[in-house]
């Protein structure tokens, strides 16, 4: 064993222990943790938020299983679930302890590196310490041939680097140096701003300038307006989807992270306002007298508690803004009076006594939510509000329905069902009216005591328990969960299906909502949580109800657009709670056409070149997108004899721009053609590189198939007639692509090399002489 591994490892279960922890977690056949043994990642935080996150699974991935059987790698009869190896397992728990307890991190990346450590254990086959580099891609290859993102080769890739690499675990250290950078396949989805008919014409000149940077990071163009269609002119189905259709409004106005939305305060508005020296309000003299911000938790402050921030509201979203907000705050009005009383109690029906009975209606509607208990066929008047009731949520309507079942003489099967014989052993013991057990048959008439109720909800039903811990901040207070803004009945499965509904008043089950909530409407990578989707509840044809958006994309969204607009680099990094303009670079994916109409031109630039394709150049150069000869005469000019001369000499040379597929080049054939055109990576002069992704795949690509061609000269036999010729002529061009793919942003390949554009004297018969 690799002795950095072994010290690890004996570190780690030092921490264990120190935190309470047994190291040895008890697992099934199939590396599950039993009941009761799993780690409790929220509680080892210490965070306060009321995230369930635990580790348990312990697997291999049958997904990547079924892969190395197709590739031949893995004999059929090794097929099945079963824990990943001791050592795995122990580098597992080692790196989320390390995560989580000593550097403080978030709880959701502790478990997707778990599934990453897994993976990569299922498809290397052997102990943590022997994985080499070869396993490393091997992982990565089919993690994205089973997954239809790139989530968790991103997450090997940084575990390899940031874990295994830095602590030197693995005896073939260092890897990450080796894996490189994954390219795209060629199915990758287009993203937001590029339509069909540019998918077909992507090889075109006009597209590269319309090519966005990184653009696989931001939603799908007709998954993104799906959405909006979705959230603004659909009705919600259910209480749930009420909730998530705000969430997902938020995200899309204010740019915050899925984490920062759900856990908005009840406390949220924040309110400023201006006067001039005088105490006149701002606005009537033109301006604002009013600002509103968004009270809320900022994420990736480095901290494990909650840290406040606010987050400014711009005017034109102001009332949609209030309206989302304080519609959220009436519709969780009932959940909040619940979940107060229970914080405030410690009790589970504090409404009632601890010796009350109540009937085992009633208490149906406690425990399940679900306020019909009657059978079917329902009357006219019960459907009629039930359907108004679903349709606005209107607690009034909720009011009758008590009322309008007591007629019915059937009890629904459901309620018979949910109190079933092992629930009644539970707990659940259903009683007379004189409180004593009862020994017939039926539901009907029967009555429940309160605190058998409140002890089974306690010992047998944890999914279900309210959230009543409090919140820790990072001032050193704290908030009781009650206060937060979105609240959620917890583990109402009912809702939503056929004609049910929830009872917002009267379900005893509620919690603080999480990031879940939102991540799974919006569609995941696990084929098993799609029926959660609203693409899928709401979607009109079957392209619709297939689509998915990742929620931070959003966010990428918005950076863009702000960046497009012109707002400063300042403000947005203010917004969006960073601590460097540099991070806000990061969500910069304008194309470079984007880039060119924020790069605006002097009033007197712009009357001498007009729109001509001399003030395109002129904005290159200002943006500081372009280089060669041109640039340098431009700015040699400009420095001697001023920008009049310098722009009359731009407007003769203009047509020197030329857009490749390797980069800009601004270099004048007026006569002749380029000699070597489309070959600008054999020694030009006049190339220069730019940041469009889609340039570099263009030269990645022809790398890849530049090197092929080089092997397969070699290869043939020596004395082979052209032989040295055809490897000269592909080592060559080889070093050229190699060169331009390891030259920065904005400079020149080849900045010694020929000048093309000078005419080639021809030879005599005395050259060489």
């Amino acid at each position: 064993m690799n002795e950095s591994f072994r010290a690890l490892i004996q570190s780690s279960r030092t921490i264990a222990h120190n935190a309470g922890l047994s190291w040895d977690i008890a697992l099934d056949i199939h590396g599950v943790a039993h009941k009761g043994k799993a780690w409790d990642l929220q509680l080892l935080s210490k965070s306060g938020k009321p995230q369930k996150l635990v580790l348990r699974t312990f697997s291999e991935f049958e997904d990547a299983q079924a892969e190395l059987v197709k590739r031949g790698l893995l004999p059929a009869d090794e097929l099945g679930l079963r824990p990943v190896s001791v050592h795995w397992q122990d580098l597992i728990k080692a790196f989320a302890l390390d995560h989580v307890v000593v550097k403080k991190k978030s709880l959701g990346f502790a478990q997707s590196a778990s599934q990453a450590w897994r993976f990569l254990a299922t498809v290397a086959r052997k102990e943590p310490w022997l994985v080499t580099v070869d396993d490393v891609r091997l992982a990565c290859e089919i993690s994205d041939v089973c997954q239809n993102t790139e989530g968790r080769s991103i997450n090997i890739i940084a575990l390899t680097r940031n874990f295994v690499d830095a602590l030197h675990l693995f005896d073939a250290c260092p890897l990450a140096v080796l894996v490189g950078r994954r390219q795209k396949g060629e199915d990758t989805r287009a993203k937001f701003a590029k339509s069909k008919a540019l998918d077909k014409a992507e090889d075109a000149l006009l597209t590269v300038l319309a090519e966005r940077k990184s653009q696989e990071k931001l939603p799908d163009k007709r998954a993104f307006w799906q959405l909006l269609k979705i959230v603004y002119t659909d009705s919600p189905r259910s209480a749930v989807d009420y909730l998530r259709f705000a969430l997902i409004k938020l995200m899309v106005l204010t740019g915050l992270r899925v984490g920062e939305v759900v856990f908005i305060p009840m406390d949220w508005k924040r309110t400023r306002g201006y006067v001039d020296y005088k105490g006149k309000p701002a606005g009537e003299l033109g301006g604002i007298s009013e600002s509103l911000s968004i009270r809320h938790f900022a994420l990736k402050q480095g901290e494990p508690y909650l840290h406040e921030e606010t987050q400014f509201v711009p005017d034109m979203f102001r009332e949609e803004v209030i309206s989302i907000l304080d519609g959220v705050l009436a519709f969780t009005e009932p959940l909040r009076a619940t979940l107060k009383a229970q914080f405030e109690s410690g009790r589970v029906f504090p409404q009632y006594e601890p010796d009350q009975l109540v009937e085992a209606t009633t208490m149906y509607v406690h425990l399940t939510g679900n306020p019909v208990w009657t059978n079917r066929p329902y009357s006219k008047e019960l459907s009629e509000c039930l359907d108004r009731y679903r349709a606005t949520f209107d607690l009034g309507d909720l009011a009758l329905m008590s009322g309008l079942q007591q007629g019915s003489s059937n009890l629904a099967a459901a309620v018979s069902r949910y109190y079933s014989k092992e629930r009644r052993s539970q707990g659940l013991i259903l009683r007379e009216a004189s409180g004593l057990p009862s020994l017939g048959p039926g539901v009907r008439g029967k009555y429940l005591l309160v605190s058998d109720v409140e002890s089974y909800a306690n010992n047998h039903a944890p999914t279900k328990r309210s959230d009543l811990a409090p919140l820790r901040m990072n001032n050193g207070g704290q908030l009781a969960p009650w206060e937060m803004l979105f609240l959620m009945p917890k583990r109402a499965v009912a809702q939503g299906r056929g004609d049910s509904a929830l009872d917002l008043v009267n379900t005893y089950s509620v919690g603080v909502a999480d990031p879940s909530l939102v991540m799974l409407a919006l569609g995941g990578d696990d084929a098993g949580v799609k029926q959660y989707c609203i693409y899928k509840t709401y979607g009109l044809t079957e392209e619709d109800k297939a689509l998915t958006v990742n929620t931070h994309s959003l966010r990428h969204l918005q950076n863009s657009e702000l960046f497009r607009l012109g707002v400063s680099d300042a403000i947005i990094t203010k917004r969006f709670n960073r601590k460097s303009v540099a991070q806000s670079y990061v969500y910069d994916h304008r194309s470079l056409a984007e880039h060119l109409d924020s790069a605006d031109l002097p009033d007197e630039w712009t009357q001498v070149l007009g729109d001509s394709k001399a003030a395109t150049v002129a904005q290159m150069i200002l943006a500081g997108k372009a280089n060669g000869p041109i640039v340098r005469e431009f700015k040699k000019i400009q420095i001697a004899e001023g920008d009049q001369a310098a722009l009359l000499f731009l407007m003769a040379e203009a047509d020197g721009f030329h857009v490749t597929p390797y980069g800009t080049c601004l270099n004048s054939f007026t006569v002749d053609p380029c000699p070597k055109s489309l070959e600008c990576f054999q020694d030009c002069r006049h190339l220069s590189v730019t940041d469009l992704p889609k340039q570099r795949e263009y030269a990645v690509v022809l790398l890849g198939r530049l090197k092929v061609v080089l092997e397969h000269a070699r290869a043939k036999p020596d004395g082979t007639i052209g032989k040295a010729n055809q490897i000269a002529h592909a080592l060559k061009r080889v070093i050229g692509v190699e060169k331009l793919l390891a030259t920065p942003v904005g400079s020149l390949v080849f900045p010694d090399g020929v000048d093309l554009s000078k005419p080639k004297k021809p030879g005599t018969i005395l050259d060489g002489t």
